[in-house]
């Protein structure tokens, strides 16, 4: 019987999972298999367990592209999968709306989170704990980010983005302060601690800004627009990686799903901002071949 049959096992990415979740419920009530297992658990974390075995997840959602040195894990298992980019999202600096706002440049971020930064010719440890002290415009107080720790692919995302001749590491003295992958509890202490800054995805951000304001970052705001057009500078694709060897019905249904017209609108007013209508039907068109996969 259906209800007998093991559930998808998809795991990873916490931006996704809002995403990946949703699909789970509707994917139950079209096809009556069970309900897939989601768990957010970190994009590392979510391919590494992916990586470990062929009998491992189904699935693994992230917020960043595998590397290479994770592809061939997979393939020493005798792993092979499909990629699929599901949509765009953002990262987005949040402060309370009762703040003064500011904007930001990947310069002041690198500058404001950098464990080493450059003076003159050679790199330091991070000297500044003010904003003003990195540009004369910006406020007066503390320098405190709220952001992902580095098993995230969102913490990897940013680093990429605000990378500087220094190095990608960010700053341990505490200016930066790794919070778990709970955009909730992000949101609370931005709400609760004054002059404190948070990093969270758009979707988070869109869900509740009538109590944050986005910092513009290079001049742009965060978006649904400017997001999709890539013109946002923290902006970035989301990804399911399915497994093909021994290729299930459930699995193809679970990605067709995923990628289907009626996701993009109801996982849209979950905040996740489509692909061009070009690019999903590509993505479309693979998903309905996954059962030829061998």
């Amino acid at each position: 019987m259906t209800a007998e049959r093991e559930p998808l096992r998809i795991v990873g990415s916490s931006a996704v999972f809002p995403f990946a979740a949703t699909v789970a419920e509707h994917f139950h009530y079209k096809t009556y298999d069970p309900t897939p297992l989601v768990e957010a658990i970190g994009t590392g974390a979510g391919i590494k367990l992916f990586c470990s075995s062929r009998q491992g997840p189904d699935g693994a959602m992230t917020s960043r592209p595998f590397t290479e040195g994770e592809k061939k894990k997979c393939e020493a298992q005798g792993i092979s999968f499909e990629e699929f980019k599901l949509g765009q999202d953002g990262l987005v600096f949040i402060q309370d709306k009762k703040e003064a706002p500011f904007g930001l440049t990947l310069s002041d971020i690198n500058k404001a989170l950098g464990e080493k930064v450059l003076e003159e010719t050679v790199c330091v440890p991070n000297p500044y704990k003010t904003w003003n002290v990195i540009k004369a415009v910006l406020p007066a107080y503390s320098i405190r980010v709220l952001g992902p720790a580095p098993t995230s692919g969102t913490y990897d995302v940013l680093t990429e983005k605000i990378e500087g001749l220094c190095g990608s590491s960010l700053r341990r003295d505490g200016a930066y302060i790794e919070a778990p992958a709970n955009e909730n509890l992000i949101i609370q202490k931005v709400l609760n601690a004054v002059h404190t800054v948070g990093i969270v995805t758009f979707s988070f951000y869109d869900q509740n800004k009538e109590r944050l304001q986005a910092l513009p970052i290079e001049g742009v705001l965060p978006s649904f627009s400017s997001i999709q057009k890539g013109v946002y500078p923290l902006s970035r694709p989301l990804y399911l990686y399915i497994k093909t060897k021994d290729m299930t019905p459930s699995r193809a249904a679970y990605v067709r799903e995923f990628v289907s017209a009626d996701a993009m609108t109801y996982l849209a007013e979950k905040g996740l901002i489509p692909l061009s209508l070009e690019e999903q039907q590509a993505i479309q068109s693979r998903a309905q071949q996954l059962e030829d996969v061998p």
